[in-house]
């Protein structure tokens, strides 16, 4: 009988330790390190990281152009190696030329970590663990991958090897992004691709160093396209050149030549200044020095009106409007069309403009017909988006679902409004406008084209253009506005050795148009004539 208590109680005592060993050891798997979970399964391990997994973005018809995925990469520990050179030739085996081996040294060493490959298959994971060596691990890690590659590369941004956003639209809305807040976009893809391949052609065709454009709704600022090229696959981050990851069209400044006369024009009739149908003499050059002359191209020899000024894109009747507002309305219009600061937008890729600040006649004269004024092409379409939406200021957004401000601020009156829209539906509509080959037969547009020399090492080039056509459509009741820029286009022989903007961009802005607005449900020639003041304005010829 004392026998078995003394049974029972060894039995017990056993139990007890047992047990004290076992919540021991159960309590200290709990205060393992948080940040490191490692998972056991047969006889592999997997260690997962506590990254959260980064929100989604989506264009405005919800398809995905970037997300987060995740991956395996194996790891080992060299010192646990019971037979480097052996590992090294099984391992060889199993991928053969997949692999770039360089890392013979490393496995006889006494490291405790060694990334061997990135985003390694199971299946060839099992098959390293048949090798037999031990301290053989996967790595959980998440990697960006954009669906688009190069769609809206510059829009949409970048994240480093952390998945934290450096540039775009990543780097912006990090915050919320990296919250698994997914985000929507106002690009619309189908219109991004047609926009690009269109603009690629001719800036191909030109031999043209780089290019942009836009296109926005001119009433709520949501932005159907934004291009820059060159531009890059979002996928690749290596080997990158400077000029591909710049966005020309948010933060690329230029002098962006009689695209500019459209304020000029809407600051003089606004002002009450200069009457639309006041007479101006630009038969002669002006004269600012002995050497430099403000002078047309096409010689007008009689009197002409404000909208034959914009339609024959004078200079001198540009410059003459200029000096009957002075400094202070100009300086005015261009605060508050916004070009004394940056376009708030859902990136940090923009720039500041950069203006020639003095009270000197040249340079109120020159900066009413686009030169000593630097202004990106997103500048550009903000300012055309609020002469032609009725004068009322719109703020740009990349957003797809953006508050929109109740009481905007009205820049010009509703009435400066449609004649201005009038003047450029016959800038690209009349014989004479300079933007004639702009028209489309199905869709009223209306613009205004614009060429400056290129300022090259400080000086201006007598070779290189910087062009541009800014404008809407459709034009009656505008309800997108739209901004092309090419930089450097180089004269051909099919463009009769010209690379000015009515050579270079006006050929594609129709085309443009007739491709993208019935995606924007937009139906053809739906428009009064009697919205536009065209039977006020009679264009006259001008000779060149």
């Amino acid at each position: 009988m004392e026998n078995i208590q003394k049974i029972k109680l060894k039995l017990f005592i056993c139990s007890f330790s047992f047990l004290i060993v076992y919540f021991s050891v159960a309590f200290s798997m709990l205060m393992i390190e948080p940040k490191e979970k490692k998972i056991i399964q047969s006889n592999f391990k997997i260690t997962e990281k506590s990254q959260k997994k980064r929100g989604n973005i989506y264009d405005d018809n919800g398809y995905l152009i970037a997300t987060t995925i995740r991956k395996y990469d194996l790891i080992i520990n060299p010192s646990l190696l019971r037979d480097p050179k052996k590992f090294e030739l099984e391992f060889k085996k199993i991928f053969k030329n997949k692999i770039n081996f360089n890392f013979k040294n490393k496995l006889s060493s006494n490291l405790k970590y060694l990334k061997l490959k990135k985003n390694i298959s199971l299946k060839d994971y099992y098959q390293i663990l048949k090798i037999g060596e031990p301290g053989i691990r996967l790595e959980e890690n998440y990697i960006r991958k954009y669906p688009g590659k190069s769609l809206a590369a510059h829009i949409i941004g970048k994240v480093d090897i952390d998945g934290k956003g450096i540039s775009g639209v990543e780097k912006k809305l990090d915050d919320k992004l990296s919250s698994s807040k997914d985000i929507y976009l106002s690009i619309d893809s189908g219109i991004q691709n047609i926009f690009k391949q269109i603009l690629l052609e001719q800036i191909k065709k030109f031999q043209a160093n780089a290019g942009a454009g836009i296109i926005m709704n001119a009433n709520n600022g949501k932005i159907k396209s934004i291009i820059s090229l060159p531009d890059y696959d979002n996928n690749i981050n290596n080997n990158l050149l400077e000029k591909q990851v710049f966005n020309n069209a948010t933060k690329g400044l230029y002098e962006l030549g009689s695209t500019l006369k459209i304020f000029t024009a809407a600051m003089a009739i606004e002002s009450g200044k200069v009457k639309d149908d006041q007479l101006i003499d630009v038969s002669s050059p002006i004269l600012l020095s002995k050497s430099q002359k403000i002078r047309d191209i096409k010689k007008i020899n009689f009197p002409i009106n404000l909208p034959e000024i914009i339609v024959h894109s004078s200079n001198i009747g540009t410059a003459k409007i200029a000096s009957s507002l002075g400094h202070n309305i100009q300086k005015k219009y261009f605060n508050l069309i916004g070009f004394n600061e940056k376009v708030g937008i859902e990136i940090i890729e923009t720039s500041l403009p950069s203006i020639r600040d003095d009270n000197h006649p040249s340079s109120l004269m020159s900066k009413s017909y686009g030169y000593g004024i630097q202004i990106s092409p997103l500048h550009l379409t903000k300012a055309t988006a609020i002469a032609l939406n009725g004068g009322k200021i719109v703020n740009p957004t990349l957003l797809k679902k953006q508050s929109t401000p109740k009481n905007s601020i009205q820049v010009f009156s509703n009435e400066t409004s449609k004649k201005l829209r009038s003047i450029l539906y016959l800038v690209v509509n009349d014989k004479n406008g300079t933007g004639k080959s702009a028209k489309s037969y199905y869709y009223p547009i209306g613009g205004k084209t614009g060429t400056a020399k290129k300022l090259v090492n400080g000086r201006y080039s007598e070779t290189e253009n910087i062009v541009a056509f800014t404008g809407g459509f459709p034009i009656n009741k505008p309800k997108y506005v739209f901004t092309i820029v090419i930089d450097g286009p180089k004269p051909q022989k099919f463009s009769a050795n010209r690379n000015t903007a009515g050579w270079v961009i006006a050929p594609i802005v129709g085309k443009l148009v007739n491709r993208i607005a019935p995606i924007l449900k937009i139906e053809p020639l739906n428009y009064e004539s009697s919205e536009l003041d065209l039977k006020k304005y009679k264009i006259r010829g001008a000779t060149l």
